[in-house]
């Protein structure tokens, strides 16, 4: 759990991330933004000063809410696309909030391999099934964690749609776990990633 509620953010692989983080923040200023966000218990609507569209867990499910969110709104409006959400990682402690620009697909019909988003943020790897030391072998973690900074199951989609839309884009993962739990796991540290999106989003870094 985190102390304090305090938002850490380490700088461990990439030296600019955390002036990543900043320039997202800074550019999401007076605009018109909405979070895309897998699980409910990411975030709370309420608490944030962005418009929350929640779609359920997986690329799939990501991306078939961000094409229903687009055919909903008025012709010649284009908001910012901002992903927020948890992701794994052998590299970043457990609650550093990471800015994503290099993302990659991990098995699925969605066509790119790669995309990249302005800046120059972590690798995340977007697979269909949740990376942990459970749920592949010790190998295969290890493997994969030498390629990629960060674990998730949807940011590739939301890459995807931006690209193919030409909606402006940008992704924030929070770390809720080293690739060594699991679901239960997982779900038990939501409510503390909760609140640090909340801080970072409301009121910027906090060190």
């Amino acid at each position: 759990m985190f102390k304090n509620n305090t938002l850490y953010i380490f700088v461990l692989l990439n030296p600019v991330d955390m002036i990543t983080v900043t320039q997202v923040l800074n550019s999401l200023k007076g605009r018109d933004v909405v979070l895309f966000v897998a699980d409910k218990d990411e975030i709370s609507p309420a608490e944030v000063p962005f418009p929350v569209v929640f779609t359920g867990m997986g690329k799939m499910r990501m991306f078939g809410g961000l094409v229903k969110w687009r055919d909903s709104l008025p012709e010649g409006k284009k908001p910012v696309v901002l992903n927020i959400g948890s992701a794994g990682s052998a590299h970043y402690p457990i609650g550093t909030i990471v800015p994503c620009t290099r993302i990659f697909n991990g098995g699925c019909e969605l066509v790119e391999d790669c995309i990249e988003l302005p800046g120059d943020g972590a690798s995340i790897f977007s697979g269909d099934y949740f990376m942990s030391t459970q749920t592949f072998s010790p190998e295969q973690v290890k493997e994969l964690s030498q390629q990629y900074d960060l674990f998730d199951m949807e940011a590739y989609a939301v890459a995807q749609f931006c690209k193919m839309y030409g909606f402006e884009c940008y992704c924030l993962k929070a770390v809720s776990d080293n690739l060594d739990g699991n679901l239960k796991d997982w779900r038990s540290i939501l409510a503390d990633i909760r609140v640090q999106f909340t801080n970072l989003l409301n009121k910027g870094i906090i060190l």
